[in-house]
C-alpha cells in the first residue's frame, strides 16, 4: 500500500469517528453517552426520519457556537450565547413544512449539560425531511427547568439521505439592565458631534452579561422631548437624536450615545426595557445656568421695581431676564414672569420679547408690595424674586 493510500485510510477512519460522535465533553471521547430517544410509537407517513445532533462550543468569554447535524455531518460554527451557568438544553421540533409534526413522533429532547466545556454534542429529535423549525432553549437548571438563558428558533433544511449542514445562533434572553456612569452636562454647552457614550449592560436571568445578539431587542427611552429640536436625546451607531432607540446586540450597546444640544431641561429619566425583563433607569441632570436680571434694584442690589404714579414717570419700568442655554440662540426660549396674587391691585408685567418685560401700574393701584417670579423650563427662578411696590408718592431714585 502506497504512502498516499495509508494517508487516505487514516482520514477515512478519523471522519468515521467524527460521524459516530454522540457524547458531551468536547467531542473527544464517548464517556458521556447521549440520552436515548424513544422511537416513535407510530411512524410518519413517509416512514423515514433523519437523526439530528447539535454541537455546543462554549468559549472562555461565555460565548459559544451551536451547530446542527444530520446523517453525521457537522455544520459550520457561528457565535452564540451559552453562559457558564447553563445546565441543560431542550430541543423541540415545532413544525415540518409549516405544519405540526406528524403524530407519533418524539418531538422534544432535553439533555443535561454536565460536561460541556469547551464543547459537547447533544441529540435533537429525529425529524422528517423538509423545512423543519426547531426551538432550542438553554436553562440554568437540569432537566429543562429553571430560568431560560438563551434560545433560538431556526428553520433547518433536512434532506433525507444527504449530509445536511445547518448553522444556528443561540440568542441571550434579556432579564435585567445596568446603566454605567451617565454623562454630566451644563446648559449652553452642547456635547460634541455624535454625543457621549451611555454605558449599558444587558444581563440574563442569572446576572451574566449577555454577549452577542439579544433574543428580544432592548429599548432605551429618554423622558425629555422638549429639546429634541436642539439635538438632544439618544442615538445608536451615529443615528439622529431620538427619544427612543432600539439596541439588538452587545455590539449595538457599544454605540449607544446620549446626545445633548445644550438646552436647559429638567432632569431626564433614561429607561432600559425589554419584553419579560425588569426595567432599569438612570437620570441625566444637566446643570442649568442662572437667570440674569437686568433692571431696577433696591439699595441692597436685589431686583425691585418701585412705582409711585398712575401715569408718566413712575408708572412703569422695564427690565430683561436672560439665561444661557435658554434665551440665547439656538434655543431662543422665553422666560416666564409670574406675579403673586397680591400684584393684581399693584401692577402687571408683560413680556415684550422672550427676555424683555414691562411692568405697568394697575389702573386703580393700591399701596403695597408683591413679588414677581421669573422661570425658565420649570422652577429656575432668580436668586431673589423681583419685588414690586406701589406708593402714593415718589421716594428717591430707583
Amino acid at each position: 500500500m502506497t504512502h498516499h493510500t495509508h494517508r487516505t485510510a487514516r482520514r477515512l477512519l478519523a471522519l468515521a469517528a467524527l460521524f459516530s460522535l454522540a457524547a458531551c465533553g468536547g467531542g473527544t471521547s464517548g464517556s458521556n453517552p447521549l440520552p436515548s430517544v424513544s422511537p416513535p410509537s407510530r411512524p410518519p407517513a413517509s416512514g423515514k426520519l433523519q437523526p439530528t445532533n447539535f454541537t455546543l462550543i462554549v468559549g472562555a468569554s461565555a460565548t459559544s457556537t451551536a451547530k446542527a447535524a444530520a446523517v453525521g455531518t457537522h455544520a459550520g460554527m457561528r457565535p452564540s450565547y451559552v453562559p457558564a451557568s447553563s445546565k441543560s438544553i431542550t430541543i423541540t421540533l415545532k413544525t415540518v413544512d409549516g405544519n405540526p409534526p406528524p403524530s407519533g413522533l418524539t418531538t422534544s429532547v432535553t439533555t443535561n449539560l454536565t460536561n460541556c466545556s469547551p464543547s459537547c454534542t447533544v441529540p435533537g429529535p429525529s425529524a422528517p425531511p423538509g423545512s423543519d423549525v426547531f426551538t432550542l432553549t438553554v436553562y440554568d437548571a437540569t432537566g429543562g427547568a429553571g430560568n431560560a438563558l438563551s434560545t433560538a428558533s431556526p428553520t433547518l433544511a433536512i434532506i433525507l439521505g444527504q449530509a445536511n449542514s445547518n448553522t444556528i445562533t443561540l440568542l441571550g434572553i434579556p432579564k435585567s439592565f445596568t446603566f454605567g456612569t451617565v454623562p454630566s452636562g451644563t446648559a449652553g454647552t452642547p456635547f460634541g458631534t455624535g454625543g457621549v457614550a451611555l454605558p449599558l449592560t444587558v444581563k440574563d436571568a442569572d446576572g451574566n452579561t449577555i454577549t452577542g445578539t439579544y433574543d428580544t431587542p432592548v429599548t432605551v427611552t429618554d423622558s425629555d422631548t422638549s429639546s429634541l429640536t436642539n439635538a438632544s436625546g439618544l442615538a445608536v451607531s451615529g443615528g439622529s437624536a431620538a427619544s427612543s432607540v432600539s439596541v439588538a446586540s452587545e455590539a449595538a450597546d457599544a454605540t449607544l450615545k446620549l446626545t445633548y444640544g445644550g438646552q436647559a431641561i429638567l432632569p431626564a429619566t433614561l429607561t432600559a426595557s425589554a419584553a419579560g425583563a425588569t426595567n432599569a433607569t438612570a437620570t441625566f441632570t444637566p446643570t442649568r445656568q442662572p437667570i440674569v436680571y437686568a433692571g431696577p434694584t433696591n439699595g441692597s442690589g436685589n431686583p425691585e421695581i418701585d412705582l409711585y404714579a398712575t401715569s408718566g414717570t413712575g408708572s412703569s419700568a422695564t427690565f430683561t431676564a436672560t439665561e444661557v442655554g435658554w434665551t440665547n440662540a439656538p434655543y431662543s426660549q422665553a422666560i416666564t414672569a409670574t406675579e403673586a396674587s397680591a400684584c393684581s391691585s399693584i401692577a402687571t408685567t408683560a413680556a415684550t420679547s422672550g427676555s424683555a418685560f414691562t411692568t405697568t401700574v394697575a389702573s386703580s393701584p393700591a399701596v403695597g408690595t408683591c413679588t414677581l417670579t421669573l422661570t425658565d423650563v420649570s422652577g429656575g427662578s432668580t436668586p431673589a424674586p423681583v419685588t414690586l411696590t406701589y406708593t402714593s408718592s415718589g421716594f428717591g431714585v430707583q
